[in-house]
């Protein structure tokens, strides 16, 4: 897996593109890694993941285990308002399945197949 980064300084929105081949769960627990660190740094809320380059290579047991958070990041990501919007190409059971998960554990995700749609998401109701 490879990522860059955007900034949209208007909406506050750290935009992470991701590439090439992501293992979940490994590569998933990675970029929530990145995402922690970005927020304790920059302060960052929302976050923006774009999977469409990406070829996700999962099984069906490993998609729960995403919604598996670390514990370090567990505390400080629930104190924390933060939205995470991933975006990708198509949907399966697997995001929709994902989205599920973290959203009962107590995490604001929300999975979208359009940019723009993400965008209006982060927008709607912001009090972050």
């Amino acid at each position: 897996m490879k990522y860059t980064t955007e900034f949209d300084e208007v909406n506050k929105i750290c935009i992470i593109k991701v590439k090439g081949k992501l293992h979940r769960p490994e590569d998933s627990l990675a970029l929530q890694k990145f995402v922690r660190d970005y927020h304790n740094e920059k302060g960052y809320t929302q976050f923006l993941i774009d999977m469409r380059k990406a070829e996700i290579i999962s099984e069906d047991t490993d998609t729960f285990l995403i919604g598996a958070v670390p514990i370090d990041t567990d505390k400080k990501m629930k104190s924390t308002p933060h939205k995470v919007a991933l975006v990708y190409s198509s949907t399966n059971a697997d995001e929709i399945f994902l989205e599920n998960v973290a959203v009962h554990k107590g995490y604001n995700i929300k999975v979208f197949t359009k940019i723009d749609k993400a965008i209006e998401w982060f927008k709607k109701n912001n009090k972050i």
